[in-house]
């Protein structure tokens, strides 16, 4: 298996969003240990995990797009959106719904 730096996605998501290891882990479906040796890149994750990684991925851009500032990310994280069942992304986020938050903001592109 090739090495993949996962550290940028998980990294740049807790860090936009006010998130802690346990958060994205959560998020992700994996213990924080695991996260964590992942970021060090003492481990690989499995395929089935690195989709998880490259939606962070998608959803940082598409938050990038849609937002376009750290401000307005953080005001959206923690609003509650009717096309998200009136919950707010970071409840959909911590429940492990990543595909369904990026779909949402491509439909939305400009919020």
């Amino acid at each position: 298996m090739v090495a993949v730096h996962v550290d940028g996605p998980i990294a740049r998501t807790m860090e936009l969003f006010g998130l802690d290891t346990r958060q994205v882990a959560d998020a992700i479906g994996c213990s924080t240990s695991t996260l964590n040796r992942w970021r060090r890149g003492d481990q690989q994750p499995s395929e089935s995990y690195l989709e998880k990684i490259q939606l962070l991925d998608a959803l940082l851009y598409q938050v990038n797009q849609s937002l376009r500032s750290r401000q307005r990310a953080r005001e959206w994280f923690d609003t509650r959106i009717p096309g998200l069942g009136n919950h707010t992304p970071r409840a959909v986020f911590l429940g492990g719904n990543l595909a369904h938050l990026v779909v949402y903001l491509r439909q939305h592109d400009r919020l």
